[in-house]
């Protein structure tokens, strides 16, 4: 598994590639561990041909606007184009929907191009819709503005 910087950046923005990378790495897995055990967090791996193809995750943090959960995703650019992230989005709002009522935000970066159209794809199948506001989120050691979108009501409701 080769990715770049800019790829390590999208998946975990947070680390610092200056500084040693495996504290940073187990601090992050023992966040994960520790917020997954109280239910602020779940995460999990994207998995493509046998092979770890990405990451999606649910939190709550501290920028939602509107919803209960933030979702984010991040797939490798080797794996990007085979409609692994709008599975795994599916994949996730089926299961977070199951725990009974709850929204779900999600951030993307008005310069991710093919982001902003996951993200616009997964809204229309969810009925979510775009928010007037917008977070900051860390990129590159800076924080950037993110367009956000929420899909209001997990379950959904069913037609009668």
């Amino acid at each position: 598994m080769c990715e770049n910087l800019a790829d390590i950046d999208q998946a975990m923005p947070w680390l610092n590639v200056e500084e040693p990378l495996l504290p940073q790495l187990e601090g992050y897995l023992s966040d994960v561990e520790r917020y997954g055990r109280g239910g602020l967090s779940y995460h999990w791996l994207v998995i493509y041909l046998d092979e770890f193809a990405g990451l999606i995750a649910f939190d709550h943090t501290s920028t939602l606007i509107q919803g209960h959960w933030n979702l984010g995703y991040w797939i490798r650019q080797s794996c990007q184009q085979k409609g692994l992230a709008s599975k795994s989005i599916d994949a996730a709002l089926q299961w977070i929907g199951r725990g009974g009522l709850t929204s779900v935000e999600m951030a993307v970066s008005p310069d991710n191009i093919a982001g902003l159209r996951t993200v616009e794809s997964a809204a229309r199948r969810w009925n979510g819709y775009p928010l007037d506001q917008q977070i900051e989120a860390e990129v590159g050691g800076g924080l950037k503005l993110h367009d956000c979108w929420l899909i209001p009501r997990l379950p959904l409701e069913v037609s009668k």
